[in-house]
């Protein structure tokens, strides 16, 4: 037993060893600001649905009210389901951070910078697991689900509009989204639903589609995850399935409050 977990711990530390070697090898922010937000400081809207807008043209980094645990599901490409329990101050705690790489850059080289900055700035100590976690199965069923293949000039969007009666109550909330591939539809809606979804319809690509949420008594949150579940098969066509397999997870080992600067 001993020798099983002295094995495990080496190996884990090797992988996150290596990880570090590759980050240092990788570009970086050249400039880097973090302030800690006051005590109390709301989260931005949209962090809990996976919808906060980190990355803007010409390689510049803004995070408004970010907390640290948010900032490292984000740069890892993780979901809550997928790490471990973390400290209190690493969620409660919400720093304004900017930062700026040496020229663009895509979302993915941002997020391996963003990696970098956890690691020399956050100190953070962490290592990858494969863990059996909850998973939501998405199918084709015996017709296409209902996708339009994404045009070229479009922009990766999603609006929620809501809509309302003849009394101003809103009764329904309408979502267009466009240009999503299926890992943006898991960044959004697996927050939501608590759970990685993974894509078992053979399709692949980005694509348009249109939902409508209509909460009601026992449903008043428009993203509740029995909606969430009966628009994707009923409105799309999805045929879903529960259940628990491997997915990647990481385990936070130590982290530390930056200094503000």
């Amino acid at each position: 037993m001993n020798r099983i977990f002295l094995f495990s711990a080496l190996a884990a530390l090797t992988t996150f060893h290596d990880h570090c070697q590759e980050l240092n090898s990788s570009p970086a922010f050249e400039v880097i600001s973090i302030v800690p937000c006051k005590p109390g400081t709301p989260a931005p809207p949209g962090e809990h649905a996976g919808m906060v807008q980190f990355t803007y043209p010409g390689g510049r980094f803004e995070a408004k009210a970010t907390s640290l645990k948010y900032l490292i599901e984000w740069a890892y490409n993780i979901l809550p389901a997928q790490h471990a329990s973390m400290p209190t101050w690493m969620e409660e705690d919400r720093f304004d951070i900017i930062a700026k790489a040496a020229g663009p850059a895509s979302d993915e080289q941002m997020k391996k910078m963003a990696q970098r900055m956890l690691i020399d700035r956050f100190h953070l100590v962490a290592h990858k697991e494969t863990r059996e976690v909850p998973l939501l199965i998405l199918l084709s069923g015996k017709t296409p689900p209902k996708l339009t293949p994404a045009k070229a000039d479009e922009i990766h969007t999603m609006k929620m509009t809501p809509i309302v009666n003849d009394q101003r109550k809103i009764v329904s909330y309408h979502i267009v989204a466009t240009k999503f591939s299926f890992a943006q539809l898991n960044d959004v809606f697996s927050r939501q639903l608590d759970r990685v979804i993974v894509n078992q319809s053979g399709l692949e690509g980005d694509f348009d589609f249109a939902l409508d949420f209509t909460p009601d008594e026992t449903r008043p949150n428009p993203l509740d995850p029995s909606l969430v579940i009966s628009a994707m098969r009923d409105q799309l066509g999805f045929v879903l399935k529960t259940q628990k397999g491997p997915a990647d997870f990481l385990v936070i080992d130590s982290a530390e409050k930056p200094a503000a600067n």
